[in-house]
C-alpha cells in the first residue's frame, strides 16, 4: 500500500482545496502547540513524549481512516528536519508495510 502524507501549514489551506471536510483525515499540530503554549524545538523530554505520545495516539485512532484514504494531512505551519525525521519514524512504526511519500503543500 501507499500512502501520501500531506504537510499543510494552516487548516485553512485544506478548506481551500474545496475537499469535503468528511472525507479528509488530518491531524492539526498548529492547535495541540498552541492549546499547550509550546512549539516542536523547545520541547523538554516530557512534553515531548506527551507529544509523541498524542500524535501516535491521534494516528492509531485514525488508522482505518487513513488507510482508506490512503492519505494523511498533517497541519503544521514550522516543519523542522527534526520534525520530519519524527514523522518519518512514526509513520513507519504504525505502517511498517506501507510506503509513504510526505508532500509539502504549500
Amino acid at each position: 500500500m501507499f500512502l501520501k502524507i500531506f504537510l499543510v501549514s494552516k487548516i485553512n489551506k485544506i478548506k481551500n482545496l474545496k475537499l469535503k471536510q468528511y472525507n479528509l483525515c488530518f491531524i492539526d499540530i498548529n492547535l495541540w502547540f498552541k492549546t499547550n503554549n509550546l512549539n516542536f524545538s523547545l520541547m523538554n523530554e516530557v512534553r515531548e513524549y506527551i507529544f509523541e505520545e498524542w500524535f501516535t495516539k491521534k494516528i492509531i485512532e485514525s488508522k482505518n481512516k487513513i488507510i482508506t484514504k490512503e492519505s494523511l494531512y498533517i497541519i503544521y505551519e514550522n516543519p523542522t528536519p527534526l520534525f520530519i525525521e519524527f514523522l518519518k519514524e512514526k509513520i513507519s512504526s504504525i505502517f511498517p508495510d506501507c510506503f509513504y511519500e510526505i508532500v509539502f503543500y504549500d
